[in-house]
């Protein structure tokens, strides 16, 4: 049968099929094909036609059928149905039909594959998106790998000492050694890798030596896993290291975030490529604390010990610069860790701040207080001596005393004022950043100047 001559069913009558790829589905009403909204272009098929045709087609020509069908008529098996072929037939062309021709505009059913698909798109990017980050938070921690020689007690300090603080984090390194001084670490809470350079020189009458000796060397390693390990050392100066006070020039090259997720916590954002420093480290496997202790004990050594083969005098002299040295140290070094602070972001700011205070009270709190009481004992122990001029050398003894009080009072002022605040702006930190500057500038000065005083009264 054709579709000319074929007696189209009603709108009610259940024979119609939905042509599909993968097969039919069906049977349904005309009616029923209308209300599921399917589009006007999909193929369907009834009993009696030859190919199968779409939707608007079979719409366009339907009417009443010519004969009815009774119920106790028994309707004979559907003969199979064209398979995916049939889609592929060219339908002949559909003469006209007298009959009034109905509206389509209403049967028009747009077509939603694409706006499923683009949600389904978008979703499956959500999730890729919300694990990714999830994946990067989970990396957020600070470890690193005991490196041989490195003994469980210091591994363990290193491990307290460092913590998580941000992806983007700038180089700045401490320093770390064991007692035998084979290896020199330094540690990094970047998330960085470099090729590193340094050159170290030990401070004249910094050394935990029975003489003063001039300590000077070069080396090279690469900054891996938070961590730069020199090992190997070409001296132009002595011929191994003693724990002491030295001054490091350091060059770190070709930087780079190490690994993916320190490049997915800065968004890919490259690094600065080279870091160059210039600061005093102490080497010794016990800590800067126990160094300055040490030290101050091993001054006082060689005095006792000096004072019985050489000169009394000189060897005041010496003593007493060496302490305003160490004080002019102290300062520079109080200086560069509130300048640290208050160059860090806000969003941190009472942790970053707990931390610094934390650091100068362990640091130099006690150190200072210390270094005052043992002063006074030094000059009441030299009075029993017989140095000439002990009135004007006693009053060096108030020079350090005042000193000493006023890098920590001035170090306190600015702690007290950074616990005040609550939610500093960056604009607050700049103002503090000038004012620190200013005060220990001053208390610098100060320093140089009775350096430079002592100078001309020992020539007197």
């Amino acid at each position: 049968m054709t579709l000319s001559n074929f007696d189209w069913t009603d709108k009610t009558s259940v024979k119609w099929f939905i042509m599909l790829r993968t097969g039919h589905e069906g049977p349904y009403s005309l009616e029923s094909l209308i209300q599921r909204k399917i589009a006007p272009e999909m193929k369907v098929w009834a009993e009696g036609l030859t190919s199968a045709v779409t939707l608007k087609v079979a719409v366009e020509n339907s009417r009443k059928i010519v004969h009815m069908v009774s119920e106790e008529d028994e309707i004979p098996p559907l003969p199979p149905l064209p398979q995916a072929e049939v889609e592929e037939e060219i339908v002949p062309p559909i003469p006209e039909i007298e009959t009034q021709e109905r509206p389509t505009e209403n049967l028009a059913i747009p077509d939603h594959s694409l706006k499923i698909r683009l949600g389904l798109a978008l979703g499956i990017l959500l999730v890729l998106v919300l694990g990714l980050k999830e994946w990067v938070k989970s990396q957020q921690h600070f470890s690193i790998n005991r490196a041989p020689g490195m003994g469980t007690e210091l591994f363990q300090k290193i491990s307290n000492d460092f913590k998580f603080e941000a992806w983007g984090k700038k180089i700045f390194f401490k320093e770390y050694v064991p007692a035998d001084m084979s290896h020199i670490w330094l540690v990094t809470s970047s998330f960085q890798t470099c090729q590193v350079d340094a050159s170290f020189s030990s401070v004249k009458g910094k050394l935990l030596a029975g003489s003063d000796e001039k300590v000077s060397f070069k080396t090279s390693s690469q900054i891996k896993n938070h961590v730069v390990e020199f090992s190997n050392f070409d001296f132009t100066s002595g011929n191994k290291i003693t724990p002491g006070l030295y001054e490091m020039n350091l060059k770190a090259t070709n930087c780079e975030w190490d690994g993916l997720d320190a490049k997915l916590g800065n968004f890919f954002k490259s690094p600065e490529p080279v870091y160059i420093t210039r600061m005093k480290v102490v080497l010794y496997h016990k800590g800067s604390v126990e160094f300055n202790t040490i030290l101050d004990k091993l001054i006082r050594k060689k005095l006792d010990s000096e004072m019985k083969n050489q000169n009394q005098e000189e060897l005041f002299w010496q003593d007493l610069q060496q302490k305003l040295q160490t004080l002019l140290a102290m300062t520079l070094q109080i200086e560069q860790l509130l300048l640290e602070f208050v160059e860090k972001s806000p969003e941190n700011f009472k942790n970053n701040l707990k931390f610094t205070v934390d650091k100068y009270t362990k640091n130099f709190g006690s150190t200072l207080t210390e270094f005052v009481v043992q002063n006074e004992k030094y000059f009441n122990d030299l009075e029993k001596s017989e140095l000439p001029n002990m009135s004007k050398k006693r009053s060096y003894e108030a020079v350090i005393r005042i000193t000493s009080k006023n890098i920590g009072l001035e170090s306190m002022k600015i702690i007290e004022q950074l616990q005040s605040w609550k939610n500093p702006s960056g604009a607050d930190l700049g103002r503090m950043e000038s004012r620190i500057k200013k005060q220990f500038d001053a208390l610098k000065n100060s320093l140089n100047q009775r350096i430079i005083q002592l100078t001309e009264d020992r020539t007197k």
